[in-house]
């Protein structure tokens, strides 16, 4: 059982000269995050995370599998299909999409997610799948990658427990913290930010958090259903892990980006990219008129 540390005897205030003790820096933990590395680092980190992802679903018995363009959202389908077929446990590289699919001008192909699926275990389980992949990951960056602030936040990560709250559970504490939510309603970003803070800035897993209808503010729609769902809520990243048990099967949803953020403790996901669109659109503008380079992407 952890106890409160005794508080030290302050200084004496009748004793001359005596230097005033410096102001213990408790708000270390909650200071804004990082600036962007450069990319060759970034890249070793990508590269890094995703070589120790590949090595946990191995040693974990899931078979890798390709995902085809089949849809807006095909890994589901697809992983779906595979435990049809009879494989116990599955996973893919797949690709994070806008509400717009493959059509939205916008997309930036950066982003990718891991999917995985399994069936026969229980949402207990997942949730420490989740808990699981996580450690896996981080117990390999060290400060030759990351540096000593970054190592040192991960190692507190890795020996302390994480919270796993019940939806109810998280309003309760939301309560005593000024919000006033009604049961049936989503947790907003700024809501699980104060979750954080309340479990000491380290990762919270939420459980059963309710679905909403479709007609939802409609008189045919019914009330929201709870769902058996769990969202992994990492600081400065937000909600990098989702899962869901269903008919006996589990599905899980990786973000690599919203990973990388926080293993980086970077402020925005797009500074974990290694090749943002935005980049990209600079250096096809400054190649002069007439190259190689530019009729080849149709512009000369």
């Amino acid at each position: 059982m952890m106890t409160a540390a005794s508080p030290s005897p302050g200084p004496d205030p009748s004793a001359p000269n005596q230097p005033s003790a410096p102001t213990p820096r408790t708000s270390v933990m909650f200071e804004a995050p990082g600036r962007p590395r450069p990319l060759a680092r970034r890249l070793a980190i990508h590269n890094r995370v995703v070589r120790r992802i590949r090595e946990f679903f191995l040693d974990e018995g899931y078979h890798e599998m390709p995902v085809t363009a089949l849809a807006d959202h095909p890994a589901h389908v697809q992983l779906s299909g595979m435990l049809e077929l009879g494989f116990d446990a599955v996973w893919c590289e797949s690709e994070i999409l806008p509400p717009g699919g493959r059509m939205e001008p916008k997309h930036m192909r950066g982003f990718k997610q891991m999917e995985a699926a399994r069936s026969g275990i229980t949402l207990d389980e997942l949730a420490a799948v989740q808990r699981d992949l996580l450690r896996f990951v981080a117990a390999d960056l060290g400060a030759d990658l990351l540096g000593g602030r970054d190592v040192t936040r991960l190692d507190r990560m890795l020996r302390c427990e994480h919270a796993c709250l019940e939806y109810d559970e998280a309003l309760a504490v939301l309560r005593t913290k000024g919000w006033d939510l009604r049961l049936g309603e989503p947790l907003h970003m700024a809501a699980k930010a104060t979750l954080l803070r309340h479990c000491g800035n380290l990762p919270i897993q939420v459980r059963h958090q309710p679905r909403p209808h479709m007609l939802e503010g409609t008189a045919a729609a019914p009330a929201p259903s709870i769902r058996e769902g769990i969202e992994y809520i990492l600081p400065y990243a937000g909600v990098t892990m989702e899962g869901e048990v269903l008919e006996g099967r589990a599905h899980l949803s990786l973000d690599l980006g919203r990973l990388l953020q926080y293993l980086m403790g970077l402020e925005k996901v797009t500074d974990t990219l290694i090749d943002p669109m935005d980049r990209i659109a600079l250096v096809m503008h400054e190649v002069p008129h007439g190259t190689g380079l530019r009729a080849a992407a149709g512009q000369g």
